[in-house]
């Protein structure tokens, strides 16, 4: 829909709005095999990249933060955390009041850069729609997690 659309009403029904759910979860699923199978980051991987890219500057991410924001054990953030570093994509330093802790923040090159091609994409969508119609998207999205979240 371009700009020049948006004037428009827009109705849609709602078995029309559950096929265009089902559709993007079938992509979502062929995208994660894709992506598994080039060793590319996974959701788990691309997800942990979102938090730190987005962490303010005065409290970078620790795995500790990692691990509760997706809901892994910090066993598992030992992985993602080398994946990520192994790609260049973020830097890993002890953490100055506590030697025993690290700190995790994107790398230079990730710094001001979206977390992946999928971000990108979807920063290019965001565009076509107005504030308003974004804010009804993103509370649609928020409820469809939650509902999904309450089935896992």
């Amino acid at each position: 829909m371009s700009r020049g659309d948006m004037g428009q009403k827009l109705e849609i029904a709602a078995p029309e709005l559950a096929r265009e759910v089902d559709a993007l979860r079938r992509a979502d699923a062929r995208l994660g095999r894709r992506l598994a199978a080039g060793r590319q980051p996974n959701e788990t991987d691309r997800a942990a990249m979102r938090l730190i890219a987005e962490a303010p500057a005065d409290r970078p991410v620790t795995p500790t933060d990692l691990a509760a924001h997706l809901g892994v054990s910090t066993a598992a953030i030992t992985s993602v955390i080398r994946r990520l570093a192994e790609r260049g994509q973020i830097v890993v330093s002890t953490h100055p009041d506590d030697a025993r802790s690290k700190m995790v923040r994107p790398s230079l090159q990730d710094l001001h850069s979206p977390a992946d091609e999928v971000s990108r994409r979807v920063e290019g969508i965001e565009s076509e729609f107005t504030p308003e119609q974004l804010a009804v998207i993103a509370r649609f999205l928020r409820r469809l997690t939650e509902e999904i979240s309450d089935l896992a």
